[in-house]
């Protein structure tokens, strides 16, 4: 940990963290809802997250198969009616595929997925903190807009008054 981050309260956004450091306090701050995260510490984390589900999903799967997944788009709840499909691997479409490796990886990426999803809530509630706004907001992630909404959302520059969530 760098002497900047070694100086400042731990509910305290960390401004200007490496990515070393912003990792440190995702995890340290896993189940932390309180106090704030700058944008860097809430940005470094979305970039780990992308590139690991990319990788377990997409490349994993991709170099030991050979085949390259496009995605199926289903729009709204009359999906069918607005349907985009195209030819896909049976892996991409929730069959298992046959060779152990890529099973393996898809396997880690749901296991990701779910050891992370907490702490991905938390810091996404405290980034919200930091440009005073509820926690509560980050919930909007559940519903597939509103995953881009909380993104907008974290954008946002940091606000003093915001400093009220700290501890």
């Amino acid at each position: 940990m760098s002497y900047a981050a070694a100086t400042i309260p731990s509910s305290a956004p960390l401004r200007g963290a490496s990515i070393s450091d912003a990792m440190g306090r995702f995890v340290g701050h896993a189940f932390r809802l309180r106090g704030r995260a700058s944008r860097s510490e809430y940005w470094w984390w979305q970039l780990i997250n992308a590139v690991v589900l990319l990788i377990a999903q997409v490349g994993v799967p991709v170099l030991v198969t050979g085949q390259t997944p496009e995605p199926t788009v289903a729009l709204g709840p009359f999906g069918s009616l607005f349907y985009a499909h195209f030819d896909l691997p049976a892996w991409a479409v929730g069959d298992v595929p046959s060779n152990p490796i890529a099973s393996f990886a898809l396997l880690f990426a749901g296991l990701w997925m779910l050891a992370t999803v907490i702490p991905g809530v938390s810091v996404a509630a405290r980034r919200l903190h930091d440009s005073n706004l509820s926690g509560w907001w980050a919930l909007l992630a559940i519903v597939p807009v509103g995953a881009v909404v909380v993104l907008l959302l974290a954008i946002r520059r940091p606000r003093a008054e915001g400093a009220r969530f700290d501890e």
